[in-house]
This record gives structure tokens, C-alpha cells and sequence, in this order.
């Protein structure tokens, strides 16, 4: 039995690397923000994809720079990616749940994902990060994280000072965001789509993603404030629907919901340190509802980022905190939960080093996280296998270790270790079923490349 796992792994970091090797060449061809732009992929990213304060710049002037300051590029910005990987759960999960099929805790997954991007200007003030995944896991094709921006730039006053407006066009509330300490674009940066997740979740916190489509406004004014106001509505029908192709609609918003964000930032030499607020409130009916009551969700988010960048030496931190007040009206009268009020508590903290040394850059990051929440034995059911809670409490928390290196522009290979102190309310037999939170500790490696 362990010999047919170590081949299986061994076959899967074979068919990777033999990729990698014909990615080889192309990998000195660089991706499309490279090729348009004429700058190193570092120019961008400490490590990708967490950016620096010139790729936040340039995301927010629309992925337009170009070093030919023509109105459109030919060839068209586009990119390829693709990752492979390996989860290892200390304990076998079981073969099927509702959320995906296990092989146990040995899960292979060949690709994990194969992605095709369209990343740079469409046509002169309007560009995008536009993101299609094929889904190793579901087998399925979708589109994946998208943002579409129309931006320009003016000066102020006779100081000069700089001023960055625009409109964006996306598919999750966070994931315009140029911070890397919002949901959408946060560490961990890669993770297992198949193994062990906690039963609760904030709703700005990834769970509408790719679900809805939401078009707002947004300034950032002297490389100083930011402030954004959009509105979001499922992606099922309308004209927002493309946005939420080859995804299932589980959460179902009740009309709009607005999303705001806030930001103070200060670049000084080699340092970056920004804080900011951001929120959401969003009605949404209970699931396999699409009519009738709906229960209401308001989340506001506090989060702060440091970067401290060298040529060599590059280090960060980033953080979150997400409260949401919940109003569960319909789910009490459907009896899907005990409480008309609940509350949850999402906090995340992470610190990452890497140094860019002669065989690639080396490093990796400690992460902590943290959710906690009313007590409800309705919303949280116990004697579910893997995501059950027996106390009826979301309480989660525990570390992630992760690995990197990155062997050239563009290719990174990630090593993580999740530890769980606490899953779904208790640290021993939290699914009333004999599972301890220990029993969720998940090794996984990760092989990422675009080119």
C-alpha cells in the first residue's frame, strides 16, 4: 500500500517536472505584464503573486502600461499556467463528501488546474486580469478570478499631485483589491481543493466568489488614500452572467449588495505600510432558495500590510480581521438554524522572508488563523463525517508552515503544513463522530508555472 502511494507521488512530481522542463525556454519568455510592460516579473511581485507598490500602481491603472504606448497589443496579452499536487491528510477522509471525492488522504491531483490568461491592455485606457481554469478535481471549465478595469491618471493643483480613477468589473467582492491582506488575493496563496475546510465562512470572505458580478468606483489619490464603492448581484442571469461562467450558484443574493473600501498607504524607501477598512452588506436566501425571505449579512473587515523590500532581502506581513453580524430570519422559519442572531470572527495573520539568491529565490511564510462565532447546533449539525461539529461552535484555528522556491521567473514550487488546534468547535471528537482536529493536519506540494 505504501509503495503504490510513493509511486503515485513519484509519477506525479515526474509529470511535472518533465512540464517544467519544457517550460524551460519559455520561461525566459516572459508572461504577458513582462512582455507588455518591458519590466522584470519582480518589478511587480516580491514573489508572486504578492505585489509591490509599482504592481499595485499598475493594477490600478488598468494593466495598461506599455512600453510601446500603442492603443492596443498585438500579439494579445495572453499567458498560460498550470499546477500540479499532492495532499496528504494525517487521517483518510472519506471517500465522498459534498464537497469533493477523496482517495483517502494520498490525493494526486494531475492537474490540479490548467489556466489560460488574458492579462494586460484590451484597448487604451481599458485592460484586465481575466483568468479560465480548467478544474483537475471537478473536471469542469470555468472562469476563474476576473478583473476588468478602465482607469486613467491626472495630476492636481499646482504641486502636481497624482490622482488614479477608474471603474472595475469583477467576479468577487476583494479580488480588486492591490493589497495582499483581502480575501481574495491573501495567503494562503495556494491551498488543497480537496481536504479538510471549516463549516463557517464570512461571505466577504471568498464565499460569494465567482459567484456574483459587482461593477464599482475607485481613486487613489498621491499614492495615499484609496476608497472604492461597488455593487453586487449573482452572476446566474443578467448581464453580469458571464462573470459566473461554469460555476454552480450556491449562494443566492437577494438584489444588490454594496462593498465598500477604505485605505491609507505610505511608501518610504524600501518600506510600504498601508491600513485599511472594508465591508459588505448582503442579503442572501437560504440554500436551494431563490425567492421569498432572506437573511441578512454585514461584514466589515479591518487589515494592515508591511512590506520592507531589498534587493536581495524581501519581507512582509500581512493581516485581517472580518466580524459579520448575521440576521438568519429565513433559515430559523426554514429550520436550518436555531438563532434569528448570530455573529462570526475571521482573524489571519502572516509573516513571510525570501531572498533572491544566484539558483532562484528562496523562502516561505508562518501564517495563523483564527474563526470563531455563536453557538448554534441548527447551522453547525453535528455526526456529519469530516464537517460536522459536535458543540454546535465554528471555532477553528491553527498555523499554516509553507516552503518556497522559485527557480526562475515565474515557477514556484510550495511545500505547506496545516496544523489544526481546534476544527469546528473542538480539539478532540469535534464531529461527534471520533475525528479530532489533529486527525485535519494536511501536508501538501505544490508546482505552479505560468508562461
Amino acid at each position: 500500500m505504501l509503495g503504490a502511494k510513493i509511486k503515485i507521488l513519484i509519477t506525479t512530481l515526474g509529470v511535472a517536472g518533465f512540464l517544467l522542463l519544457l517550460a524551460w525556454t519559455e520561461a525566459r519568455a516572459i508572461p504577458s505584464f513582462t512582455r507588455q510592460t518591458g519590466m522584470a516579473c519582480n518589478a511587480c511581485h516580491t514573489v508572486f503573486p504578492e505585489l509591490t507598490p509599482f504592481g499595485r500602481t499598475f493594477k490600478l491603472g488598468g494593466y495598461t502600461l506599455s512600453k510601446s504606448g500603442k492603443s492596443y497589443e498585438f500579439p494579445p496579452p495572453l499567458s498560460a499556467g498550470a499546477q500540479f499536487s499532492f495532499t496528504n491528510v494525517e487521517k483518510s477522509m472519506p471517500p465522498k463528501t459534498p464537497a469533493f471525492e477523496s482517495r483517502g488522504n494520498d490525493n494526486v491531483n494531475a492537474p490540479q488546474n490548467l489556466s489560460l490568461y488574458y492579462g494586460g491592455k484590451i484597448y487604451a485606457h481599458l485592460g484586465t486580469l481575466t483568468q479560465g481554469n480548467y478544474d483537475g478535481v471537478s473536471n469542469k471549465f470555468l472562469l476563474y478570478q476576473s478583473d476588468l478595469r478602465y482607469a486613467r491618471t491626472t495630476t492636481i493643483g499646482d504641486k502636481g499631485l497624482n490622482l488614479i480613477y477608474g471603474l472595475t468589473l469583477n467576479n468577487n467582492p476583494t479580488v480588486q483589491d492591490v493589497w495582499n491582506s483581502t480575501p481574495a488575493r491573501s495567503f494562503r496563496y495556494v491551498f488543497p481543493t480537496v481536504g479538510p475546510f471549516p463549516g463557517a465562512t464570512a461571505k466577504i470572505d471568498n464565499a460569494l466568489g465567482l459567484q456574483v458580478g459587482g461593477i464599482g468606483a475607485y481613486a487613489f489619490w498621491n499614492n495615499l488614500v484609496y476608497a472604492e464603492v461597488s455593487l453586487y448581484r449573482t452572476a446566474r442571469k443578467g448581464p453580469f452572467q458571464f462573470l459566473g461562467a461554469g460555476t454552480v450558484t450556491r449562494e443566492m443574493v437577494d438584489g444588490f449588495a454594496p462593498y465598500w473600501r477604505v485605505a491609507l498607504q505610505h511608501n518610504w524607501k524600501q518600506h510600504s505600510f498601508e491600513l485599511g477598512t472594508y465591508g459588505m452588506a448582503v442579503r442572501v436566501f437560504p440554500a436551494d432558495q431563490s425567492r421569498g425571505a432572506s437573511d441578512q449579512f454585514t461584514d466589515v473587515g479591518l487589515d494592515a500590510q508591511y512590506q520592507y523590500l531589498l534587493k536581495k532581502h524581501l519581507f512582509s506581513a500581512q493581516t485581517t480581521w472580518i466580524h459579520e453580524e448575521q440576521n438568519r430570519d429565513a433559515s430559523v422559519a426554514l429550520g436550518r438554524a436555531a438563532r434569528r442572531s448570530n455573529s462570526l470572527d475571521t482573524f489571519r495573520i502572516n509573516l513571510n522572508y525570501w531572498y533572491r539568491s544566484g539558483i532562484g529565490a528562496l523562502g516561505g511564510s508562518v501564517g495563523y488563523f483564527s474563526t470563531t462565532g455563536t453557538r448554534d447546533a441548527l447551522l453547525y449539525p453535528g455526526e456529519v463525517p469530516l464537517f460536522g461539529s459536535r458543540t454546535g461552535q465554528p471555532h477553528t484555528n491553527g498555523f499554516v508552515l509553507e516552503a518556497d522556491y522559485l527557480p526562475w521567473d515565474k515557477t514556484k514550487i510550495s511545500i505547506q503544513y496545516t496544523i489544526y488546534d481546534r476544527f469546528n468547535g473542538a480539539r478532540t471528537n469535534y464531529d461527534g463522530l471520533g475525528r479530532n482536529a489533529a486527525d485535519n493536519n494536511t501536508l501538501y506540494l505544490n508546482v505552479w508555472f505560468i508562461i
